[in-house]
């Protein structure tokens, strides 16, 4: 039988962070640049695609999706008088440091996911992320228990639009038992349900929704 668990990445394999708007600040600092910390959290909420997840995106795949997003960098940039040398210097040096940003799973993270790929399931990443998320993984040691990744940034779409979960099912070969787990009631629960998986939230919790404090408390709640 095929038997597949869909993962979220931050906030639930890994902690929850800011790694795009820590690393624009320390991309702006390389070159002089000191920039106020809100104005560059607000700038991430309007350019990441995962704030507007209503949005269709399809057209902007992978590399297209980088080159979008830096371009509203680069307009913030120029809003604020950085010479264009320096905001080319920005954008280069802010994609390589989102990529090797220091994220930390956690402690029961690799245990868990172990665990449940000797139990016979596939554990695909399903996220709103940038492309080179397995990248990420391959650092930390994870990619081992990863049978694939459904990165928003690569496919056009964002949880909870039913076209990304629609995509991690055919990927993972429609699978006759499919969990979701993730930390958000709303991108991994709702989106979760209404794709016909069964969602269970973790380091978070909503009515309604099967929740755990810990990873490790899903190995007793899936037992399949």
């Amino acid at each position: 039988m095929n038997k597949a668990i869909f993962w979220d990445s931050d906030g639930t394999l890994l902690y929850g962070n800011e790694s795009f708007k820590c690393s624009l600040m320390r991309a702006m600092q390389e070159v002089g640049v000191e920039h106020d910390e809100e104005a560059v959290r607000s700038l991430m909420r309007r350019i990441c695609s995962w704030y507007t997840p209503d949005k269709d995106h399809s057209r902007l795949n992978g590399e297209e999706w980088w080159q979008e997003l830096l371009k509203g960098i680069r307009r913030f940039c120029a809003e604020q008088g950085i010479e264009p040398a320096d905001i080319e210097s920005i954008c280069a040096a802010f994609r390589e440091k989102v990529v090797t940003y220091e994220y930390e799973p956690y402690a029961d993270a690799e245990k868990v996911l172990r665990t449940f790929q000797e139990r016979g399931f596939s554990n695909y990443i399903i996220s709103n992320n940038f492309p080179e998320l397995d990248q990420v993984f391959q650092r930390l040691g994870l990619d081992a228990y990863i049978s694939g990744y459904i990165l928003s940034a690569s496919i056009g779409y964002e949880k909870p639009r039913k076209e990304i979960f629609a995509y991690a099912l055919r990927q993972a070969g429609n699978p006759e038992i499919c969990y979701m787990i993730g930390d958000n009631p709303v991108a991994d629960g709702q989106g979760g349900l209404a794709a016909g998986l069964k969602p269970i939230l973790v380091h978070n919790r909503q009515e309604g929704l099967v929740c755990c404090e810990k990873l490790t408390e899903l190995l007793q709640i899936i037992t399949e």
